[in-house]
């Protein structure tokens, strides 16, 4: 009994680190004529520089693979931005038709509880086993991110989205998983070419 109880925990374990990106809203502007921007800036808000810059590269390989031309924002935007003129300055300058920013909203610990009693039978097997079977306790953070893109002519919030994943310390695949899904939703709204 004990090693079944292993393997689905196991299992329950793996399909958590595995889990995929879950949108939980999505907005478009509905007077948002387009065309479909074909020149993005990627921009994600961390304080970490290296994060930020892992984060962008990555979003930003995923976008050229889609055809769409990005450019990181920490080529053009310092950390922290700097004063309004210098950020609409540097802005302008990239040549970007819209900016695709990605910042942390919230961060959740959940819990798993697997709980598995013993067998019933005899009553003196049963009694000795459940004082040896405690819940298996698994714990893991969700983070829930927001992705808006800004058309820079406008300077107004074009598209929006929340989504949902497991955190997990590999940025880059994390990112990955993020653009697999955004993407494909940023193609059929008619935000990105």
């Amino acid at each position: 009994m004990r090693p079944l109880r292993y393997v689905v925990l196991l299992a329950s374990s793996l399909l958590v680190a595995c889990s995929a990106v879950t949108v939980t809203n999505q907005w478009k502007d509905p007077t948002w004529a387009g065309p479909p921007v074909s020149n993005v800036l990627v921009l994600g808000i961390a304080k970490s520089d290296t994060n930020r810059r892992l984060f962008e590269d990555t979003l930003a390989e995923q976008l050229h693979a889609a055809g769409v031309t990005a450019e990181e924002s920490y080529a053009v935007i310092p950390l922290g931005g700097g004063s309004q003129e210098k950020l609409v300055e540097l802005v302008k300058n990239s040549g970007a038709q819209a900016l695709l920013a990605t910042r942390v909203q919230r961060v959740e610990q959940k819990t798993n509880e697997m709980t598995s009693g013993p067998a019933y039978g005899r009553f003196y097997s049963w009694y000795g086993n459940a004082w040896s079977m405690s819940p298996e306790l698994t714990q893991y953070d969700v983070v829930t991110l927001e992705t808006s893109v800004w058309d820079l002519k406008t300077e107004k919030v074009i598209w929006s989205t929340t989504t949902e994943n497991v955190s997990s310390t590999n940025i880059p695949q994390a990112v990955r998983q993020l653009a697999s899904t955004l993407i494909p939703k940023l193609k059929s709204d008619g935000v990105i070419r």
